[in-house]
């Protein structure tokens, strides 16, 4: 039996680690598939099924990579659990987490995109690419885009700053550790929910927790790669640090910030902190996003109101509530699409230019969840729609497909950028995506993009712009002509040093 002789051969090949990891995940999905899909067989049951498995392996290959991988590996714990295991019970149980007409006939067509995407996201992640001959650099006097012990001090003194002028505007200090209505109510009664415009509340809430995030970033990188090598820099570094744990616990706990905003600020302190460089330090962090994402991220509402408090669900029972309605409304998506067609990029461009207000953009698109979510009748719109679905909304199918290979390619990148041991503006860059990814995938972008916007942003001009200046001055004194004036130089060829 030629097939079945080869296959022995070439599972004899691999290495015990891998053949241990492969039975486990086969027993795995075996007993899933069991318990949710072979109940009640369906199509897209099916289909969630093979996610899952996708999701499983592209895991463990992340995790047992030489190299620190947290992009990929937040990207596949969070679409197995989300939207790979939660599914297959409510399509087992027809339970599906807001109450409404099933849509059965778009459950195959939700299952199909999303297989497209991860499909298409492993694909461009392990995509090699082609090498390009190496250009002669010139030598600089400063590391291109550093993050320095000036940087991150600056940094967070422009946020506690901001902090100062903002938090009278927004309801004080102590409203931050109440409750997220409470919050709401105080900020309602400031006069900064006018309408659909929010610009302003944008600019008095999420820009300072955004500029937080950063001065907490650029303070740890700093300790990371030793920047700081004079007892007194290390000192200012440490009280800049201990201010930017401060402002992040007003802005970000999760008392009354976004449980997404919390979540990222604490990623972005353990990516920017520890240096992950062996193998069981890659696999802790692998199970304990899979089991946090399973267990502690429906908890998360405990610290939301009292009604969800209430309604508090624990085990198997919490994947029919609506933190995990991702696959409901990529359903819902499908429907809208076949409704009224695609938007063809209205609600990508909306959300990228968060920053322009709604009265001077009176076209500027709402949050694409909360379109879906009205278009089936919701009295509560503003929910979440994953980045697939959305990108079907505005693409179509082909779309998904282009954007998600593109989008693992840029994932391969930001991984190697996020373990570098040097602080710099590129590692900053990738530790807040993979910190902020959850979100960004939970969707939708409209109200997703403000916070880590924002944080891209302030990130590039607090480490960009000033580099700029300094790498201008540095390649000025570097490519400058020797001046004929000057005296000759004494340094003997040989060593290159000055002779005495």
């Amino acid at each position: 039996m030629p097939p079945l002789r080869g296959v022995a051969i070439a599972w004899s090949g691999w290495p015990r680690r891998d053949r241990v990891a492969g039975l486990l995940g086969a027993l795995t999905i075996a007993v899933v598939g069991v318990t949710t899909v072979l109940p009640r067989p369906t199509i897209a049951g099916l289909l969630g099924l093979v996610v899952l498995a996708i999701c499983l392996v592209a895991l463990y290959q992340a995790t047992v990579t030489d190299t620190f991988s947290p992009v990929a590996v937040t990207f596949w714990a969070f679409v197995a659990v989300w939207v790979g295991f939660a599914p297959l019970l409510q399509i087992r149980d027809r339970r599906l987490p807001w109450p409404d007409l099933p849509l059965y006939q778009h459950y195959v067509t939700a299952q199909v995109i999303l297989l497209f995407a991860v499909c298409a996201f492993w694909a461009g992640y392990r995509a090699r690419v082609a090498s390009r001959p190496a250009r002669p650099r010139l030598v600089r006097s400063t590391p291109r885009f550093q993050v320095t012990v000036d940087k991150a001090v600056l940094m967070t003194v422009v946020a506690a700053v901001m902090a100062l002028v903002c938090l009278p505007r927004t309801g004080g200090l102590a409203i931050r550790f109440t409750s997220r209505d409470d919050l709401q109510r105080a900020i309602e009664q400031a006069g900064l929910r006018g309408g659909q415009d929010l610009a302003l509340l944008g600019l008095l809430s999420t820009l300072p927790a955004a500029m937080s995030v950063v001065a907490l970033l650029l303070c740890l990188l700093c300790w990371r790669g030793r920047v700081a090598d004079h007892p007194r820099a290390r000192l200012v570094l440490l009280i800049a640090t201990g201010v930017a744990v401060g402002l992040n616990v007003i802005y970000n706990n999760p008392l009354t910030a976004n449980r997404f905003s919390s979540f990222s600020v604490m990623l972005v302190a353990a990516l920017a902190l520890l240096a992950v460089d062996r193998q069981w330090w890659r696999t802790l962090f692998s199970v304990g996003m899979l089991l946090g994402l399973a267990l502690v991220y429906p908890l998360a509402n405990l610290f939301r109101n009292d009604r969800a408090r209430a309604h508090l669900r624990l085990g198997l029972d919490a994947y029919y509530t609506w933190d995990f309605d991702g696959f409901q409304q990529t359903v819902n998506a499908v429907h809208h699409v076949h409704a009224h067609g695609h938007s063809w990029g209205h609600h990508l461009i909306s959300a990228l230019f968060f920053w322009v207000p709604r009265s001077l953009w009176e076209g500027k698109a709402i949050p694409a969840g909360n379109v879906v979510a009205a278009s089936r009748g919701y009295e509560f719109q503003n929910l979440a729609l994953p980045f697939w679905a959305e990108v079907f909304l505005e693409f179509g199918l082909v779309g998904v497909i282009v954007l998600f290979f593109y989008y693992g390619r840029l994932a391969r990148r930001l991984d190697t950028w996020v373990s570098r041991a040097d602080a710099n503006l590129a590692t900053g860059l990738a530790t807040i995506f993979a910190a902020c990814q959850i979100g960004l995938l939970r969707g939708p972008l409209g109200a997703q993009i403000p916070f880590a916007g924002a944080a891209f942003v302030v990130l590039l001009l607090s480490v960009g712009l000033w580099n700029g200046r300094v790498g201008r001055r540095a390649r000025t004194s570097v490519d400058a002509p020797p001046d004929p004036s000057a005296a000759p130089s004494t340094t003997t060829p040989a060593t290159g040093r000055a002779a005495e």
